[in-house]
């Protein structure tokens, strides 16, 4: 016996020294945190993943149980358990997911394998966690059960997680646009789960439990950003690689709304607008004109909220405070309205407004609202324009894009899709760095000032920002359904800080804007 414990702390002496720091990413943040490799699996500590994503944490070290608090939600993991327990904050429902390994402890740290649990704790912000500098981007959900109270794993009903090939990848299509290029990739069933990362400028996309037709599949190709793609399989795996040129800006992942499709968006350096220093084409750039839209109007009352609290006063109100502030203190900026009293506009005249002003800064003012009188949600959020990746961001593009049955030809919208919208946003991608800027500084402002709870910078595709060609945002500024936040809305103080806070992000973003223009 006393042998055997020597053995013990032997091996657990070897195995610790394995344990390294490496370096984590998540949009402008970096931490050190403790990893270590198991099985060609990192490992990375929950604690220290945590705190770079502002969770509160609870540990239970009897039960070996960590706990991951944010405003929406608990999320629950368990040493040597695959299971992950989600809990919302707003109902007693818990969304239990699979994934293909355990969490680990070693001693009294909890470990949790990256590749296949960052998505579940980055679902509701965005950008991407990033290991070492190289970027690796975990799986959509695996599988879910949704039951109305907790249970131990791993006796839960339903299937498990794919571990034979029972998908087929087997078609391709290249749809090469002047901005970009989009490739699908389609199964003959649903995909469960993939991964993807990018080195050496080859994307490297995963595919959990499935198979590729490479005879369907691969290709090589001569002037374009896309030069080959290839694939392979492995025992339980997929992967295929796509060689990129060097004319790539930036990609983007996701699945298409049936689920049978990858859709992979690749951003073109060479459509990237450059600015003519050398003629009078320079002027158009300088940052001289702000649009702002006062969401709803006229017919359309947008949300009524609680003790009347009517949306569209409340977005008219904010934007002409704003609008006065930029005209009184930034001079050389020149403020137009897509609405400057109670009338109803179209959306698609909201952005042909700004276009035809030559705005260099759209920002779309409006109140948020919960669905079946569910008055517990608050705070304020800024989105982007791009396909929406929850289905609470598309549920408010829906609800924000609904307005269109009071125009006189709705049909002149398409389908709110995820591949349109993927389509427009390659569109868009000149402006997006621009956007996610002023997306980045009107949050900051508003977590300084505001008396409002921060929901932070999402992503969804809201119609009013389709036709906007210029760097654009949809600031959802509180809940017209939360006592508090519409108590806020209405008051005379409410409005006009979150009018100098919008305010205060156009004047940093003047100044961040200027300065790119005169190095680039």
């Amino acid at each position: 016996m006393k042998l055997f414990f020597i053995i013990f702390l032997f091996a657990c002496s070897i195995f610790s020294q394995s344990i390294s720091k490496k370096t984590i990413e998540y949009n402008d943040k970096k931490a050190n945190v403790s990893s270590f490799e198991k099985g060609n699996i990192n490992y990375v500590s929950i604690n220290d993943i945590a705190q770079l994503l502002n969770y509160n944490v609870y540990v239970n070290s009897k039960t070996k149980k960590i706990e991951l608090k944010s405003e929406k939600e608990t999320i629950k993991f368990s040493a040597n358990n695959p299971f992950i327990v989600i809990s919302a904050r707003t109902n007693s429902e818990n969304t239990i997911i699979q994934i293909p390994v355990s969490v680990l402890q070693i001693g009294n740290v909890m470990y949790m394998p990256f590749e296949y649990t960052t998505s579940i704790l980055t679902r509701n912000m965005l950008g991407e966690l990033r290991l070492s500098g190289e970027n690796i981007s975990s799986p959509f959900v695996v599988d879910e059960v949704k039951i109305p109270f907790e249970i131990t794993p791993p006796n839960i009903p339903g299937k498990a997680v794919l571990l034979k090939s029972d998908i087929v990848i087997n078609k391709v299509s290249i749809d090469e646009k002047t901005n970009g290029t989009l490739l699908k990739f389609r199964a003959d069933k649903k995909i469960p789960a993939l991964s993807h990362s990018i080195m050496n400028d080859n994307i490297i996309i995963k595919l959990k439990g499935s198979n590729v037709d490479a005879g369907k599949v691969d290709q090589t190709r001569g002037k374009s950003v896309v030069k080959e793609i290839s694939t392979r399989n492995e025992e339980f795996n997929s992967i295929i690689e796509i060689a990129l040129s060097k004319d790539y800006s930036s990609y983007e992942i996701m699945q298409g709304d049936r689920g049978n499709e990858i859709l992979v968006t690749i951003h073109n350096k060479i459509f990237d607008r450059k600015i003519d220093k050398t003629s009078n084409k320079k002027d158009k750039w300088i940052f001289d004109v702000v649009v702002i839209d006062a969401g709803h109007g006229g017919k359309d009352y947008g949300a009524i909220g609680v003790n009347n609290t009517i949306e569209k006063e409340i977005n008219l109100a904010i934007s002409l405070k704003l609008g006065n502030l930029i005209k009184n203190n930034l001079k050389d900026i020149k403020v137009v309205y897509t609405r400057s009293d109670d009338r109803f506009i179209e959306l698609y005249k909201r952005g042909k407004i700004a276009n035809e002003n030559n705005g260099k800064l759209f920002i779309s003012i409006h109140c948020n609202s919960a669905p079946k009188k569910n008055s517990k949600p608050n705070g304020f959020e800024v989105y982007l324009l791009r396909p929406g990746r929850t289905a609470e961001a598309i549920g408010i593009a829906e609800w924000e894009n609904s307005v269109i049955k009071y125009e006189d030809n709705p049909n002149r919208y398409q389908k709110l899709t995820d591949e349109n919208f993927i389509l427009v946003s390659m569109a868009h991608s000149t402006y997006m760095k621009y956007s996610e800027k002023f997306a980045d500084l009107t949050v900051k402002q508003f977590e300084q000032n505001l008396k409002l709870a921060s929901r932070g910078v999402k992503q969804a595709g809201f119609y009013v920002l389709v036709g906007a060609s210029m760097p654009s945002v949809l600031v959802e500024t509180g809940y017209v359904s939360n006592e508090k936040d519409a108590r806020y809305l209405r008051s005379e103080q409410g409005q006009n800080e979150i009018a100098q806070s919008i305010f205060n992000s156009v004047k940093n973003f003047k100044t961040y804007y200027d300065q790119i223009i005169d190095v680039e």
